[in-house]
């Protein structure tokens, strides 16, 4: 079992806290998205585990648990997909400063952990009037720079529009760069990549984005985590994921409406008074990352 935290908020970022007592205690209770009154126990043992995927936007606050306090994760085989994009405030409202917080907490956490164990995500792409094609070469470039060396793979996707967020892509311009452009942007973003020593992949894009020498990778990664435990994984892939996706089978232990970076492109919030709410009613010490076990 593949343990993912979180495609469905920041653990790092925001309930680092929860996760060392969670691992501590070897098992987590997550509620089923779906159905508020199905509660899953996950167990979190070395020995129920393959391995973990963290999620993050900000490893900051992550950082200072990763020293003896966090012997516990010596057990697993794990890596962090760590994404860091070209926008500020006015798209990822909560973020603090990439250049003063985001990039250093990066760099530390790779040299702390290894470079093959911090995947780059530049992603989603968007565009505004301000994002456009050729902000995106200028600020790709800048990050090309700061970050090679800490890492050695850039994982790049555009945005999609669901139709859940659609208000928040009205509110702040946002239009998903279509046709000949995404190739084009994908060219250089692939040659900057290259010649600062990273792989550009990408997990479910068209056949053309591949075409143009562009890695297929997974963000769940399998492969990944069996280099990193020294043996391969017995793990299928996620049949619950869009079609062309090639990650693999994992549970997530994380929960909808409680992240608080803000991203106006985010589908896994519904409403900044709930998702406040769920973070007013987080326990540290609860097994759920939401509330009491008799709550619903």
């Amino acid at each position: 079992m593949i343990v993912s935290a979180s495609r469905r908020t920041d653990i790092p970022a925001f309930y680092s806290e929860w996760l060392v007592n969670r691992l501590r205690e070897g098992f987590a209770l997550v509620r089923n998205p779906m159905n508020a009154s199905q509660i899953r126990r996950v167990e979190l043992a070395p020995e129920s585990v393959d391995g973990f995927v963290f999620w993050t936007k900000n490893a900051a606050p992550m950082l200072p648990k990763l020293g003896a306090e966090f012997e516990l994760l010596r057990a697993f085989p794990y890596y962090f997909q760590y994404t860091v994009t070209a926008y500020d405030t006015d798209i990822e409202r909560g973020l603090p400063s990439k250049r003063d917080v985001v990039i250093p907490a990066f760099r530390e956490l790779a040299a702390r952990v290894g470079a093959e164990r911090v995947v780059w995500r530049y992603d989603p792409i968007l565009f505004t009037r301000r994002y456009d094609f050729d902000y995106h070469v200028r600020a790709f470039t800048r990050l090309c720079d700061l970050l090679a060396g800490s890492t050695r793979r850039c994982v790049v996707s555009f945005v999609i529009p669901y139709k859940s967020i659609a208000g928040s892509f009205r509110a702040a311009g946002i239009e998903v760069p279509q046709g000949d452009t995404r190739l084009r942007l994908i060219e250089k973003l692939l040659q900057i990549a290259a010649e600062r020593g990273i792989t550009l992949c990408a997990c479910c894009e068209s056949p053309e984005v591949y075409a143009l020498g562009v890695s297929q990778t997974a963000c769940v990664d399998a492969v990944l985590l069996g280099e990193i435990a020294g043996k391969p994984l017995d793990v299928k892939r996620d049949k619950n994921q869009r079609e062309g996706c090639n990650c693999a089978a994992s549970v997530d232990i994380g929960a909808y409406n409680t992240c608080l970076n803000g991203c106006a492109y985010c589908y896994a919030n519904h409403g900044e008074r709930r998702v406040a709410a769920n973070a007013a009613a987080h326990d540290p010490k609860s097994p759920l990352l939401v509330g009491a076990v008799g709550e619903l």
